[in-house]
């Protein structure tokens, strides 16, 4: 079996793993929740986390967008002719990514798989997730920042995705709290 094959499956069982957790802690045992956490993890995660690794792996700034921009330079590699991001500016991009809107995707997917969508109301449940992923968010900070420092900084591009997928696993059990008690 190639090491591509056996990553292929990790996003399937550990996304919804850490819910599976929290499913036990809350007492809310749900499969559809599960099977829906891990067509996500599979699918979605899958191809969209190692795409913005990727990107912000490669990207840079130009002489121009410097001069005009000075801050941008503590975002960049010291002495690097392309001012590519350093781990400041690759942390930094993994929480955008990983920011409220992504937590709201997240918890959208938990409520859709355990409600019948007909019984959704969904301007106020799209406001009680937007409150309750913020929340989240900003009580996870600076686990987060910890923890996607440690991805960026200290894991090579190609196992980056591996160790989002355990922290996002991780995180996933304060989501699902989150989730109930927010």
């Amino acid at each position: 079996m190639s090491r591509k094959f056996k990553l292929s499956w990790v996003p399937w069982v550990l996304y919804p793993a850490g819910d599976w957790i929290a499913q036990l802690i809350t007492g809310d045992f749900n499969a559809n929740r599960l099977l829906a956490l891990s067509v996500t993890g599979g699918l979605v995660y899958q191809l969209e986390v190692p795409l913005w690794f990727r990107w912000l792996d490669h990207r840079s700034f130009s002489d121009a967008q410097l001069q005009r921009f000075p801050w941008l330079r503590r975002l960049t590699l010291p002495q690097d002719d392309r001012h590519r991001l350093g781990w400041l500016g690759r942390t930094l991009g993994a929480m955008l990514y990983f920011s409220p809107l992504w937590i709201v995707r997240h918890m959208l997917i938990l409520k859709m798989s355990v409600t019948p969508w007909a019984q959704i109301a969904w301007p106020a449940t799209l406001g009680m997730l937007w409150g309750a992923s913020c929340k989240s968010f900003l009580v996870n900070m600076p686990f987060s920042l910890l923890g996607n420092y440690m991805i960026q900084a200290k894991l090579p591009l190609k196992y980056r995705f591996l160790g989002s997928i355990i922290m996002t696993g991780l995180f996933s059990v304060a989501y699902a709290l989150a989730y109930k008690y927010f």
